[in-house]
């Protein structure tokens, strides 16, 4: 089965019940973009990563 992620607003997804924001640049990487990742029922990003491939990625290997 594939799953999609589903824009919930700008920069905002949804995916497997979780949400999955882009925030911006983080530290010194100034060309990469911080993904984070709100696990269902958390009231904040408990994971972060570079893309919105990889934060996918990320929900499918928790929920393996």
């Amino acid at each position: 089965m594939t799953h999609s992620a589903k824009k919930i607003g700008p920069s905002e997804y949804k995916y497997r019940g979780h949400n999955i924001e882009e925030v911006g640049q983080y530290g010194d990487t100034p060309n990469i973009a911080q993904w984070n990742i709100t696990f269902p029922g958390d009231d904040h990003a408990e994971e972060a990563t570079n893309t919105l491939r990889d934060a996918k990625a990320m929900i499918d290997r928790c929920l393996a």
